[in-house]
């Protein structure tokens, strides 16, 4: 009887869409297909940004679903070597065959990616893209397609899918609006939990490789809500490395929100808004400036600068957890605030694309200094800034404790000096380093204070457990930061000007 029922169920939902969009593609135009009277303007700036997240694809096998009239369909049939774009509904696929039939490597199909008869063959696909698909799909069904994408994946293949989340983005007047807006963990637990064996027993599964609003939505619309993915498949045995760790052990969900209770709404970082305020202020920002923000958490030092400063602010953080509690927070903010999911280290941006990078309590975890910050150089526009904060050592040998502590959390500290050396080596100039450990120690005094007198709102909200490991922790900080082990550094610098570092 259950099975009988999800059927009917399932097919009453793809009744319901298959209506709703034979109502929105009457108009084959790319204002009907979008669902927004400005689509035109925005295609312009998003299309180009869209396939700008692609894998390269030269050459290769490309499975589009939800082809609709084309939009995509055009750009992908020019490098890839094989394209199929499938549609649900007859009349949009029939108009992307006539505007893009000309392409030979192109193979157009009118199915339901739901179907269970659907012909692709395990292992055959290089790259599988969608664009406003999901959302029209019920929950189990978004589970069933991407159990399935990942077995019609090649071994190194990649999903690469794009949603709006939370809320509707088009402006076009609907009866009634079937689709699902759903959060964004909801798709990103969907395809992490995903896993797939072939004949021999092997196991696979989806890696994230980003995650990221679009920018064209943040800077057009204020809006956060256009969120897109890009996964690779990978063998089950494959080290996940420093993004697992984050995501299940020093970020997990619950961690950051206990994180957030201490230092204030919006922010995990040392003294919340209280330093935030200080430290953006040596920045002097002016409207319309772009900052990249490394390492931005959940977003309070980015809603800080966009709201107060009107600057544009791309706030990137490896933690899938942090990304994913950021745009939440965004929702109904109205400010030039996009993020991704992205390692910095790894993560390439055209040479003068910022004005400030600000960095808070990150760059600890990053072994090779020297080439983030001369990464940092080349982003920065001439006469760009840059602050950071981040921990320190004490000049010479660490004790055995502390050595064993900065092994055991696998950061990588320098001492003051060495810090702003770093810095001047990558090219910037006047680089001032100022120690703030006095200052750290106040706050984390302070922090423990709070804490102890909201003990039992503390254990109400989040455990006992929860609050005793908290305590502790600051304790320890505490210990840790008065000897002379530790230092907390603050770096302001900038581009072919002067610079300040603090630590």
């Amino acid at each position: 009887m259950a099975d009988a029922a999800t059927v009917n169920a399932n097919g009453q939902e793809r009744e319901k869409q298959k209506i709703y969009w034979m109502q929105h593609s009457a108009d084959l135009t790319v204002e009907a297909m979008m669902l927004d009277s400005k689509a035109s303007d925005l295609d312009k700036e998003e299309r180009p940004e869209v396939l700008s997240l692609l894998p390269p694809y030269e050459g290769k096998s490309v499975l589009e679903l939800g082809a609709g009239i084309g939009r995509f369909t055009s750009e992908l049939a020019q490098k890839a070597g094989q394209l199929v774009a499938m549609d649900f509904i007859e009349s949009v696929i029939k108009k992307n065959e006539s505007i893009n039939g000309h392409y030979k490597n192109v193979k157009f199909m009118c199915a339901d990616v739901t179907s269970p008869d659907l012909n692709i063959s395990e292992d055959s696909v290089d790259l599988i893209f969608s664009n406003w698909l999901l959302m029209y799909l019920s929950d189990k069904e978004v589970e069933n397609l991407a159990e399935r994408m990942v077995k019609w994946l090649k071994v190194g293949g990649y999903i690469f899918f794009r949603e709006s989340c939370f809320h509707q983005s088009g402006d076009s007047k609907r009866k009634y609006n079937p689709t699902h807006y759903r959060e964004p963990r909801f798709y990103t637990r969907v395809f992490k939990e995903c896993q797939a064996r072939d004949g021999s027993g092997n196991s696979f599964e989806l890696s994230l490789v980003g995650s990221k609003c679009i920018g064209a939505y943040v800077r057009n619309k204020k809006n956060q809500n256009q969120i897109c993915w890009l996964w690779q498949k990978v063998s089950s045995q494959d080290d996940r490395g420093f993004q697992q760790f984050l995501d299940t052990v020093q970020y997990k969900c619950n961690g950051i929100l206990r994180y957030e209770r201490v230092f204030g709404s919006g922010f995990v970082s040392t003294g919340g808004i209280e330093t935030t305020k200080e430290f953006v202020a040596k920045l002097d920002l002016e409207p319309s400036q772009r900052v990249l923000d490394v390492g931005c958490g959940i977003g309070g030092g980015d809603f800080y600068m966009a709201e107060n400063f009107d600057v544009e602010v791309v706030g990137i953080d490896l933690s899938i957890n942090m990304i994913s509690l950021a745009l939440e927070r965004a929702i109904g903010l109205k400010c030039s605030v996009e993020f991704e999911v992205a390692d910095c280290t790894k993560k390439t941006y055209p040479e003068n694309s910022f004005d400030v990078i600000y960095s808070r309590d990150t760059i600890l975890h990053i072994d090779d200094k020297p080439a983030l910050f001369r990464s940092f150089y080349k982003w920065l526009k001439p006469g760009g800034k840059v602050l950071i904060s981040d921990y320190c050592q004490s000049a010479g040998t660490p004790s055995p404790e502390f050595a064993k502590y900065i092994k055991q959390r696998g950061y990588d500290l320098h001492d003051v000096e060495a810090y702003g050396q770093m810095l001047r080596d990558a090219g910037f100039e006047e680089v001032i380093a100022e120690d703030r450990t006095g200052q750290f120690i106040e706050v984390l005094q302070r922090e423990l204070s709070v804490i102890e007198k909201e003990k039992n709102e503390f254990i109400s909200d989040f455990s006992e457990e929860d609050y005793y490991d908290i305590v502790g922790g600051w304790k320890a900080k505490l210990i840790r930061t008065t000897s002379v082990a530790a230092r907390l550094s603050v770096c302001r610098m900038a581009k072919q000007l002067h610079s300040k570092v603090y630590s």
